[in-house]
């Protein structure tokens, strides 16, 4: 019988970072899973997120973790959503694990993430300052910035045993506490204008903290006019279940349409429907009445899904003034043919 190559461990890892979960990517707030591989391991009493380094095109080989930077930014976010504390951030590449952390740390001290007004700042200083780690002294460029790094974490309701649980928690952005905080709030109608005018287009990493603010925002507004339920399925869920999708697709908004917040946009769960929608296999016909695709009978698993969770024939969320939204999904999206 074959036996299998024994796992090397490398001397200087501790016992304690045995227990990691498996690499995992990203989902962001539309949905979208980023090209950017992390994981969650136990580091002695803290747990720690390693994020993958970002490499490009090579001869034979594809370009590997190319959302380095929007995936560390959202990882910076949803840590922070945590009230997490960054204890340590060291460069973690094969290349300079020999050197002492101290000749690879990226802070100075430990960072209180609730104290960081935006991730965006804190994540390119962590990616400016990987630039000079393990480069020659005669270097005459500054080397790589998107590395493999290790965030060493203090995350309140985790501990050294919950790896695996906050690597789950931090792809899908889903919070395990209960709702509470800014999400609670009622939407500020200056702020939710702002953010909407200070976001240009489609996210991408230079973008994602506007994008947020525009979602935070949108979100609230929309709670504040019809309440916490989703649109299509009519659950109502608490905050991180729910997200502001816009019912005719963002980048097609004109300037005055992505402005008329009150009816361009409704909330959609993330727990089926607002991929349902944003793939056209479900759309809203006029005066409300939900029509799913026959499409979804190619996937037993999609058709059964829409049979339990969308049992209503009507939405509350149709109005004449949101029809020519619907109406734009269902001519550009909805695929209505199997």
């Amino acid at each position: 019988m074959v036996q299998p190559f024994p796992t090397r461990r490398r001397p200087e890892q501790p016992v304690a970072r045995l227990c990691q979960s498996a690499p995992v990517r990203m989902t962001d707030d539309r949905g979208q899973v980023l090209d950017a591989e992390f994981s969650v391991e136990s580091d002695g009493d803290h747990v720690a997120v390693i994020l993958e380094s970002m490499s490009g095109r090579a001869t034979g080989r594809a370009a590997r973790n190319t959302d380095y930077r929007a995936a560390l930014e959202l990882i910076l976010q949803r840590l922070k959503d945590r009230r997490a504390v960054i204890e340590t951030a060291i460069v973690d590449s094969q290349r300079t694990q020999l050197l002492p952390e101290s000749s690879r740390s990226l802070i100075s001290e430990p960072v209180r993430l609730v104290d960081v007004p935006e991730p965006h700042g804190l994540r390119r200083k962590l990616t400016n300052a990987q630039t000079t780690i393990g480069q020659a002294s005669t270097a005459r460029r500054p080397g790589n910035s998107t590395k493999r790094i290790r965030l060493r974490l203090s995350v309140p309701g985790y501990d050294s045993s919950s790896s695996a649980r906050l690597a789950v928690d931090l792809a899908a952005g889903s919070l395990t506490t209960a709702a509470s905080g800014p999400d609670s709030l009622p939407a500020d109608p200056d702020e939710l204008r702002k953010a909407i005018k200070d976001f240009p287009g489609d996210p991408d990493g230079r973008r994602l903290a506007a994008y947020r603010r525009e979602q935070a925002q949108l979100k609230r507004r929309l709670r504040d006019i019809g309440g916490a339920a989703c649109a299509l399925c009519g659950r109502e869920l608490p905050p991180q279940f729910l997200v502001a999708a816009h019912i005719k697709k963002r980048s097609e908004c004109t300037e005055a349409e992505k402005l008329d917040y009150d009816n361009v946009a409704m909330l959609a769960c993330i727990l089926g429907c607002d991929s349902l929608y944003e793939h056209g296999f479900v759309t809203v016909q006029p005066g409300g009445v939900i029509e799913v695709s026959p499409q979804v009978a190619l996937s037993p698993a999609v058709a059964a899904h829409c049979r339990t969770v969308l049992t209503r024939e009507t939405t509350d969320w149709w109005s004449p003034s949101r029809e020519p939204y619907f109406a734009w999904h269902r001519g550009h999206t909805f695929r209505r043919s199997a």
